[in-house]
């Protein structure tokens, strides 16, 4: 079922390439211009846009089983401005999935919906880091048990703190990342086992112009932080383009692949995937 959603993803994904095309000749300058600048910014973990995100993440190769798991993801990325005493602007990220996992080590799966995420993060002001292009970001992160089965999830509501940073030393290349932080605290049965788990998500972006841009940002390094827990070490590298919309909105679509470099304690983890985005994209809706 979800090899065949991917299909129709990338289907989706070429008939806006091409639609969009024909559109962004006919538009003016300005227009092109904030495709350029909002290129940049779906880049950058700090950048206040608000957006609505659709994922999908495939694995046709993983260690340790012959099914070919996958995750839908759906996430939302609410820009809020500065309000109360706090002068600062905010960005709450909540995430959902719906993932399809082995049963065993042969290749049937089940679907089966998986724990919530959310981050919510407070944007540093440019005035503590003026004279260079760099901004940050701090706030806590959560993980709910939402997981419709054990092998889903967790099983444990998870709490921690994240940061954000995006550094841009030339035109054109954004150096980011997000790491996030979770120990566990509470559990939705006696069996679970605790959790501590460190992520980062190394971010390097460069833009080509005409709202195209490459980049490695899709992969994520995880830590589990307690005697004899798994780390897993993932690079990526994909390809993108916004598109400006008629509306006020624009669209981002971007693929990129996936693959496992380094794994410990990990007997059962992604060696390539294949990751799919398309998101909605609406600069000026803030709350």
């Amino acid at each position: 079922m979800y090899l065949g959603l991917t299909r129709f993803l990338v289907l989706c994904l070429l008939i806006w390439m091409s639609s969009a095309e024909c559109l962004a000749q006919q538009t003016a300058a300005p227009d092109a211009a904030l495709s350029e600048s909002l290129s940049e910014e779906v880049n950058d973990p700090t950048a206040t846009l608000t957006q609505v995100q659709i994922q999908e993440f495939f694995t046709p190769s993983q260690y340790g089983t012959n099914a070919q798991p996958n995750t839908l993801q759906g996430r939302f990325v609410l820009a809020i401005l500065p309000h109360g005493p706090l002068p600062l602007a905010q960005i709450v990220r909540p995430t959902f999935a719906l993932v399809t996992i082995p049963r065993n080590k042969g290749a049937s799966t089940r679907t089966e919906f998986g724990d919530s995420q959310l981050l919510d993060l407070f944007v540093m002001p440019r005035s503590m880091t003026e004279g260079i292009d760099f901004r940050w970001a701090i706030g806590p992160y959560f993980v709910f048990p939402t997981a419709t089965s054990k092998s889903a999830g967790r099983g444990a509501w998870e709490a921690g703190p994240a940061a954000a940073f995006r550094y841009r030393p030339i035109p054109g290349l954004l150096i980011s990342g997000l790491i996030q932080q979770a120990t566990s605290f509470a559990y939705t049965s006696p069996d679970r086992t605790p959790v501590t788990r460190l992520t980062f998500q190394p971010m390097l972006s460069y833009q080509l112009g005409h709202g195209w841009y490459v980049r490695s940002s899709d992969a994520t390094w995880t830590f589990n932080l307690r005697r004899g827990t798994s780390t897993t070490i993932p690079l990526s590298a994909g390809l993108g383009k916004v598109w400006k919309l008629s509306n006020g909105a624009s669209i981002n679509g971007s693929v990129a692949g996936e693959w496992m470099v380094y794994r410990q304690f990990a007997p059962r983890a992604e060696q390539f995937t294949l990751k799919f985005q398309m998101t909605l994209l609406f600069p000026s809706v803030e709350l």
